[in-house]
């Protein structure tokens, strides 16, 4: 071995050594699929831009980040959730295969959750997925079998599910024992799969898979399973279920020992002076920045993913159960929510933005003890073959443009310098397809949208607007900038001119004090509202938490 790579080695080791019990890389929604075995299941940009994810490049994504963390000495890995694209049985595998690797080359820990993509539903199943690209360009559909939570459990089961022995302790809210006398062999007795059901409704059974597990001294990571399944119909002769997009606000109603069994868990944190760091994929607090209510008299229950925010009830539960900190992903935005409860104190949401999709990214937890921890926010812009399949996409759009089908997606993403942008691009597309349609009002559809910034302005101030105002910017970019921010927090402000900032400034000044008597200037007057509620929530990029003096600052 050569002497620079010993030397290299070594300062690995130590980093690892340094930082394993207090660093924590949370990388959520990763929603893979195995285009490298099975480049069969490539999907095409059509679809792509009509999703809040990309589906095929977020398999060297994962890898990019993987290998961000293991420069950094990183050896505690924790993934919220929705690891694969909708949990079939193909990409659950490839992702096994990849945390495999990275444990035996670097020695990281693993630690995975449910999410509602991975199980999309709790016993599996035979799911229809459209827009498959084939060699020529054109698109198929297949068929895929998704697995169910015993199949996940199982695939998963060195990643926090079960007991391991090199674990310090591990429990689940069915195992009976006690810290003090904990023991491998008890653990794995208690742990089996037909110990994790609990009684759903009526005599449906159902599966949780929730976990506390102390991987290195004095450090405790709470797994919570926020996922319900609700029984819907018999189709059959078979029982089906919903989905679990809601996540906690079913919590309550259909998992009554969750909360106590949480609320003994951080007791005993407490009691033993351990570091408690709770996670989930679904978040346990607003992540709108306080533009829920506004969103809600509005523009209806249904924008914004209202019906995914949990209930006060909810949050103040756990709060007052004792969860102070708390991870989560589900919703691909980067935020921190703050939750103050009745008892005075915080609860602090920390929400990990996809690294599938605007603007992605991972966040680094640095545990400093049990009060005070370091929140950083690491962008994911350098990825190896991140443009391997753009070949294939310019066939998909020549097909397309042969057919007499117009594409729906931009050609200039194939142009993008480096991960960050190609994702950028696929959300321009999103917010044109499918937000703008789906979200806004009429009338901002059908006129703002249009309109150039310096004729909105014209228009707030009652002034005759002319053909060519001049304006770099219009409504489209506004609304684009609007979700950008409610995606990326300020990282999204990579993307937005100090100059735009400055005139949409003069915009929102201009709808406030407008003597305009109409719906158009209302409608801006809220888009105003939610525009600035995103742009001045929470520390979101790096940022410290204090428990103790319940503080959270900018680094």
């Amino acid at each position: 071995m050569k002497i620079w790579s010993f030397i290299g080695v070594l300062s690995f080791l130590c980093a690892s050594e340094a930082y394993a019990q207090h660093r924590i890389a949370f990388i959520s929604d990763a929603h893979i699929q195995n285009i490298v075995d099975y480049p069969e299941l490539v999907r095409s940009m059509e679809v792509q831009v009509q999703s809040t994810r990309l589906f095929n490049e977020n398999y060297y994504a994962l890898i990019a980040a993987l290998e961000d963390a293991a420069k950094r000495g990183i050896t505690l890995v924790v993934l919220p959730g929705d690891l694969t694209d909708n949990g079939q049985f193909v990409n659950q595998e490839k992702i096994k295969e990849i945390l495999d690797s990275y444990r035996e080359r670097f020695g990281m820990k693993f630690f995975v959750t449910t999410g509602n993509h991975d199980p999309v539903r709790p016993f599996g199943m035979q799911n229809e997925e459209h827009g498959f690209l084939r060699p020529d360009g054109s698109r198929t559909t297949r068929e895929n079998h998704c697995a169910g939570y015993a199949d996940e459990m199982q695939c998963y089961a060195a990643f926090g599910f079960y007991p391991q022995p090199e674990y310090l302790y591990w429990e689940t809210p069915f195992t009976s024992y006690q810290y003090a006398d904990y023991n491998y062999q008890e653990a794995l007795s208690e742990g089996a799969l037909d110990k994790h059901r609990y009684t759903l409704c009526d005599s449906l059974e159902a599966i949780d898979a929730s976990y506390l597990v102390e991987p290195v001294e004095g450090l405790w990571l709470l797994a919570i399973d926020g996922g319900v399944y609700l029984p819907g119909e018999v189709k059959n002769g078979v029982q089906t279920y919903e989905g679990s997009s809601v996540g906690y606000n079913n919590v309550l109603a259909h998992k009554a020992f969750l909360l106590p069994w949480v609320r003994k868990v951080a007791s005993e944190a407490k009691k033993r002076n351990k570091i408690l760091v709770a996670y989930s994929h679904y978040p346990l607090a607003d992540f709108n920045d306080g533009a829920s209510d506004i969103v809600r008299k509005a523009w209806g229950n249904k924008k914004f993913d209202l019906h995914r925010v949990p209930s006060e009830e909810v949050t103040e539960a756990f709060l007052e159960a004792g969860i102070r900190l708390h991870v989560a992903g589900h919703m691909h935005v980067n935020d921190t929510g703050i939750k103050r409860g009745k008892n005075g104190k915080c609860l602090y949401n920390i929400q990990v933005p996809s690294i599938a999709t605007c603007i992605p990214a991972y966040k680094i937890l640095t545990a400093e003890d049990a009060m005070r921890f370091e929140v950083e926010t690491v962008l994911v812009d350098s990825v190896p073959g991140f443009d391997s399949l753009f070949g294939l996409y310019k066939k998909e759009y020549e097909y397309d443009v042969r057919a007499g089908k117009k594409p729906n997606w931009s050609k200039e993403a194939l142009d993008s310098k480096d991960y960050a942008e190609f994702c950028d691009w696929q959300f321009r597309d999103l917010v044109r397809v499918r937000f703008i349609p789906k979200d806004l009002p009429e009338i901002v559809r059908k006129k703002a949208v249009s309109m150039s910034g310096s004729q909105l302005v014209a228009y707030a101030e009652g002034k005759r607007m002319e053909a060519d105002a001049g304006s770099d910017w219009s409504g489209y970019d506004l609304i684009l900038d609007l979700y950008r921010l409610r995606y990326a927090d300020k990282l999204a402000l990579r993307w937005i001119p100090e100059k735009r900032m400055e005139e949409y400034r003069i915009l929102f000044d201009a709808v406030r004090k407008s003597e305009v008597d109409d719906e158009l200037i209302l409608r801006l007057r809220e888009i105003a509202d939610i525009f600035e509620c995103f742009l001045n929530g929470e520390p979101s990029g790096h940022f410290r938490i204090d428990l103790e003096k319940d503080r959270i600052d900018s680094k």
